[in-house]
């Protein structure tokens, strides 16, 4: 583990001590100047800046953490003056990122991502190497920080185009599935809230559970029962994500994109004003579009007997207007029948069709192609076979061509919802 100084321009850094954590890095003090606004040139002020020099000198750390988000010019400044390794909050993301990655797919994006974050670092080393400030931290002078510059720029330009591939063959694995007539649930939220937790519990399958952030970063995709339902569990979000962070990992999201209905699992045991910011961090960065319909809200950690809740509830519902909103634990199960509940009369088929046939193979057959493609809900088994199923509006005059070729059919009726 790491030893690391977190410096920041308020007491408010929860969040970065929790990534720290989760990156492995020890902070063993912290360093605060209050500030409205970060200085231009060491983002702490001048003078608290040669106060630190003099502390690290005497308290020597591997890593000195920034709460915020460092300009180039910021981050040459510091680390090219202070002799250290600097990560701002981007930084410490893209480092656990580095850690988690584990599928060929999850390493490119976490690459991308990364070297997306250094083609700013690295101009302003190649500027400031030409202007005559020798940098000397990262050492190799104005032709290595030159000639790496151009590699990343080509590493860049492969990457992409391996993602892309990547991309088409994950189109192609989800035609696949809508066309066997699975249907896909994405659990989606802010890191840590809960989701791989949920998905053991809503699968009955073994994944990977933490209490740390971005303990997924890739997706992993579950059945759920026996239904044709499955269930994935993407990439944790985080608010205030730069624009190239969340493009690296669109692989991943598409997943939530294309998802028949998405699961928002926010952790409620926070304060109301912390959920309320990670509601609208989510929604920010799916888009509002992709939340229109198809969404379910599930609030999770109820367990732990949280403040406000009748207050998120209804914030909740007025930020994202979602078609259920449900409190849960994934802990204990809480909750976890209504869920299971709203996921089910979400693919539940509109139109009910009843029949009566002869108990032979040809109904056998039938029957076993109803189960594949549409929603059994009642059978029942004598010299006769009465059924009741589910279809959706498009299918049915072909699902009931079939069923007036059965041998003995009777009682034939079809309805839709209201």
């Amino acid at each position: 583990m790491r030893k690391g100084a977190l410096i920041g321009l308020d007491r408010n850094m929860a969040e970065m001590e929790e990534l720290c954590r989760s990156a492995d890095i020890h902070i063993v003090y912290e360093v605060v100047q209050r500030r409205s606004r970060p200085d231009q040139t060491y983002f702490i002020g001048k003078g608290r800046y040669g106060g630190l020099k003099e502390v690290l000198a005497e308290s020597p750390v591997d890593v000195l953490v920034i709460n915020g988000d460092l300009k180039p010019s910021q981050h040459f400044h510091l680390e090219n003056g202070l002799k250290v390794e600097c990560l701002d909050r981007i930084g410490v993301v893209l480092d656990i990122f580095t850690s988690r990655a584990e599928s060929r797919e999850s390493k490119l994006q976490v690459e991308l991502a990364r070297l997306r974050y250094q083609v700013p670092l690295m101009k302003e080393w190649v500027h400031s190497a030409k202007a005559g400030e020798h940098p000397g931290f990262l050492g190799g002078g104005e032709y290595a920080v030159d000639v790496y510059y151009n590699l990343i720029r080509r590493r860049i330009a492969q990457i992409e185009e391996e993602l892309r591939s990547m991309a088409r063959d994950g189109d192609l694995r989800r035609g696949v599935r809508k066309f066997k007539g699975f249907r896909t649930v994405c659990l989606a939220g802010y890191t840590n809230a809960g989701k791989s937790s949920l998905m053991r519990r809503l699968t009955g399958e073994e994944v990977l559970v933490a209490d740390r952030m971005f303990s997924t970063l890739g997706t992993t995709t579950r059945r759920m029962g026996a239904s044709k339902v499955l269930l994935t569990d993407t990439v944790g979000f985080l608010k205030d994500l730069p624009h190239y962070l969340v493009e690296s990992f669109r692989n991943t999201l598409q997943d939530v994109f294309t998802a028949d209905l998405v699961i928002l699992v926010v952790d409620c045991s926070e304060p109301p004003e912390e959920v309320g910011s990670k509601v609208l961090a989510v929604r920010d960065i799916l888009g509002k579009g992709i939340m229109d319909g198809g969404l379910v809200v599930a609030l999770n950690k109820v367990d732990r007997d949280p403040d406000g809740l009748g207050d998120i509830v209804s914030m909740v519902n007025l930020v994202l207007d979602p078609d259920h909103t449900i409190i849960i634990s994934a802990l204990t199960g809480e909750g976890v029948d209504p869920l299971l509940k709203a996921v089910d009369e979400f693919f539940r088929p509109p139109v009910v069709v009843r029949f009566t046939a002869d108990n032979t193979d040809a109904t056998a057959v039938e029957l076993s192609r109803l189960y594949e493609r549409h929603y059994v809900e009642w059978v029942e088994y004598s010299e006769v076979v009465k059924v009741i199923f589910r279809c959706a509006s498009e299918d049915l005059e072909q699902v009931m061509d079939r069923i007036f070729s059965l041998p003995g059919v009777s009682n034939v009726s079809s309805a839709e919802d209201c």
